[in-house]
C-alpha cells in the first residue's frame, strides 16, 4: 500500500470514528460523551450526562432539549464517595482548561416532562448555555447517545413460543 494511500485510508476512519462519537465544539467550548437512559413520552425525568471543557473560565447557566419541557442543572455533593446531597442551581463552573464531567452519580442535567419517546440507539440533542465572565454568552450543542435497556414499548407486543414437537404416539406391541 503507497504511504498516500495509507494516510488517506487513516484519515477517513478518523474521520468516521469522530462522526460516531458524540463530539461537538461551539468556539471555546468542547462537549464530549453526551449520553442518557431511555425514557418514554410522560415519565417525570430522564438524566443526561457530558464531559464539558472550555478555553476559558465559563458558567454553565442553562440547557435546552425538545425531548423535554425543561432541563435542570442539578449539582451533587459528595461524602466519602457517596453522593451526599442533590440541588438544582442556577450554574455549573466550567474551569478554563479542565474537563467539567457531569456523570452518572455526579452533577448531571435533569430533563423534565419527557415530550417525546428516546429509546436504546437513538439520540436526543441537547443545549447547552454558558456565560463568560465579561458576559459574553456561549452555546453549545451536542447530541447525547441512548443507551441502556429498551422501553416497554419497543418489546414485541407478544412473545411467540417455539412450537413444541409433536407427541408421537406409541402403538402396544403386538403380543403372540
Amino acid at each position: 500500500m503507497t504511504r498516500t494511500l495509507r494516510h488517506s485510508l487513516c484519515a477517513v476512519v478518523a474521520m468516521c470514528a469522530m462522526a460516531g462519537a458524540s463530539f461537538a465544539t461551539a468556539g471555546d467550548v468542547t462537549l464530549k460523551t453526551a449520553w442518557l437512559r431511555p425514557a418514554a413520552e410522560g415519565m417525570p425525568e430522564a438524566l443526561a450526562y457530558v464531559d464539558i471543557t472550555s478555553e476559558t473560565d465559563l458558567e454553565l447557566v442553562g440547557a435546552s432539549t425538545p425531548f423535554a419541557k425543561k432541563v435542570e442543572l442539578v449539582l451533587v455533593t459528595m461524602k466519602d464517595n457517596v453522593p451526599a446531597e442533590q440541588k438544582v442551581v442556577a450554574s455549573i463552573p466550567v474551569p478554563a482548561g479542565k474537563t467539567t464531567r457531569l456523570a452518572y452519580r455526579g452533577s448531571h442535567l435533569r430533563l423534565v416532562d419527557i415530550t417525546k419517546d428516546f429509546g436504546n440507539g437513538s439520540v436526543v440533542p441537547l443545549t447547552l448555555a454558558f456565560k463568560a465572565a465579561d458576559g459574553k454568552e456561549v452555546t453549545a450543542s451536542v447530541d447525547a447517545q441512548v443507551r441502556g435497556v429498551l422501553l416497554p414499548r419497543q418489546m414485541p407486543a407478544t412473545v411467540e413460543k417455539e412450537p413444541q414437537p409433536a407427541a408421537k404416539e406409541s402403538t402396544p406391541a403386538a403380543s403372540k
